[in-house]
């Protein structure tokens, strides 16, 4: 977060320099006002009014440059966790909950929060030395009674913070919850068990809106303990001005001066107790942005010296998914050769899919190791070890683009080589358009953009599955002329393939 700031360190200086001008268009403005009250001249009103349309334009200019950073800031995070999201072992709600709700408080933060906290830090000096100029008694006074509020914040902010974790965590869990039943919901429909969902969900939601209840009463009591303060802490000065006044020991236009400089002083802390709880929940936010986007990258080795193609051994290797009791995959020992295609066989459920994922570096072993050659993959660079792998599942995804984009998952693509392979496998198809392909076409999309990579590693998952046996011996052909010096591993039902691989290796089902 400190180095997203200081990439827009010029934005915040603009903040600092209108901040400062917006400080002494306020005192020039009160200094006008107690002028205009002891003149009455229509040369000072007009001075007033073009101090206060100029405030208001540098609030409202500043507004949009608020808001412009907050932008600025979210696409940037946007562009970072779209980078490292693979390199962590995260669940789908928290992954929901860092995109949606913790990115829209970071945007509230800068939007609401921010403002303020340059008011107090500008602002107040600068009226507290106004104030100071024309009297040290009534300046006392503010600089005595400043500390109150910051200190009450403190306590009430202690106790926000546990509510406002507990409502993150709340919202999470309902966010999982919900993704997991939506992506269920046909089976759920199937098996009659639709209104049980809903009752989980309606549960979850009620607990979510509890907690998040619980730290709006927080808010309400810190906002009204404010306001009592900062109203009191102006009665307090009013008073003393007022009654030194009637005796002489000051001058009227000293004690209007003041009396119209010490609401503006207590603005910015009132302001910012309203957003208070903001503030404390975009400190959560960010301290989970920074806890998702830390990467330990001293521990990683590097992968650019790794032989090409890799040998893959597999040592002890188990993994069980969140939420799971039995491993999908238990104590998994076995050796890809390099340079060899691999046939993965085994009954449905065996975890062929599932081992294929954490070869490819999605999923992540509960225990155990793999290693490429003779290098441990978890302590690897991972977007260099990325960039040697390629992989294809049993449905790959077709994003919302022109089918050119498509094939080349948004990088540069070589025309040359994508006409190749799709003369080779018989794919007829328009690259500009955004036309509907049926599974098969989808299935070859996704083992042409596989090769298109061009890595060393390639993991295709039941690549000719439902493929004609036309279509399945031109696949194969396919795989046959580009593997040289690529290690390539293919998990599989199919006889041919299982009869085209150099190496077979079942898996069994685990216990």
């Amino acid at each position: 977060m400190k180095k997203i700031l200081l990439e827009n360190k010029k934005i915040i200086s603009q903040f600092v320099f209108y901040k400062i001008v917006e400080g002494f268009l306020t005192v020039l403005a009160a200094i006008f006002l107690v002028d205009l009250i002891n003149f009455r001249e229509e040369k000072i009103l007009a001075e007033v009014f073009f101090i206060f349309v100029l405030k208001i334009l540098l609030q409202n200019f500043s507004a949009k440059k608020y808001f412009y950073l907050s932008l600025k800031i979210q696409t940037d995070l946007r562009k970072k966790f779209h980078e490292i999201i693979f390199e962590k072992e995260i669940s789908s709600g928290e992954i929901l909950t860092l995109f949606f709700d913790t990115l829209k408080i970071s945007e509230e933060f800068f939007l609401k929060v921010a403002p303020q906290i340059f008011s107090v830090i500008i602002l107040l000096p600068i009226f507290l030395f106004s104030a100071a100029y024309k009297d040290f008694l009534t300046a006392g006074i503010l600089f005595i009674t400043l500390p109150i509020a910051p200190f009450l914040l403190f306590l009430i902010g202690k106790v926000t913070e546990e509510k406002n974790l507990r409502a993150f965590n709340e919202l999470q869990k309902l966010n999982s919850d919900f993704k997991e039943i939506l992506s269920a919901v046909t089976s759920l429909k199937i098996f009659g068990r639709i209104n049980f969902a809903a009752k989980k969900i309606k549960s979850i939601s009620k607990k979510s809106s509890a907690a998040t209840l619980d730290v709006l009463k927080l808010a309400f009591v810190s906002s009204f303990a404010l306001e009592l303060i900062t109203t009191l802490s102006i009665a307090i000065v009013a008073v003393t001005l007022g009654l030194r006044l009637v005796a002489g020991k000051i001058d009227f236009d000293s004690a209007l001066f003041l009396l119209l400089i010490t609401p503006e002083f207590f603005l910015p802390i009132r302001k910012l107790g309203i957003s208070f709880h903001i503030l404390i929940s975009a400190k959560i936010s960010i301290e989970k942005i920074k806890k998702f986007l830390f990467v330990e990258e001293n521990n990683f080795s590097a992968v650019e010296k790794l032989k090409i193609p890799p040998e893959i051994l597999v040592k002890n290797l188990s993994f069980t998914y969140p939420n799971k009791k039995s491993p999908a995959l238990h104590e998994i020992n076995l050796k890809i050769s390099a340079g060899k295609i691999t046939a993965i066989t085994g009954e449905s459920g065996c975890g062929k899919s599932t081992l294929l994922k954490i070869l490819a570096g999605l999923y992540f072993p509960t225990e155990g190791e793999i290693f490429l050659n003779e290098l441990p993959m978890s302590k690897m660079q991972r977007k260099s070890l990325f960039e040697k792998i390629s992989y294809s599942p049993q449905s790959p995804h077709l994003f919302d683009a022109n089918l050119s984009e498509n094939f080349s998952m948004f990088n540069q693509l070589e025309t040359k080589n994508l006409q190749e392979f799709l003369s080779a496998l018989n794919l007829k198809i328009n690259l500009s358009s955004e036309q509907k392909l049926s599974r098969g076409q989808i299935q070859r999309l996704g083992i042409i953009r596989t090769f298109l990579k061009n890595s060393s590693i390639i993991i295709l998952d039941e690549p000719t599955a439902g493929l004609d046996e036309i279509t399945e011996k031109k696949v194969l052909a396919l795989i046959k002329k580009i593997c040289l010096r690529k290690t390539i591993i293919i998990a599989t039902h199919r006889q041919a393939v299982i009869n085209f691989a150099d190496e077979i290796i079942k898996l069994e089902v685990s216990c």
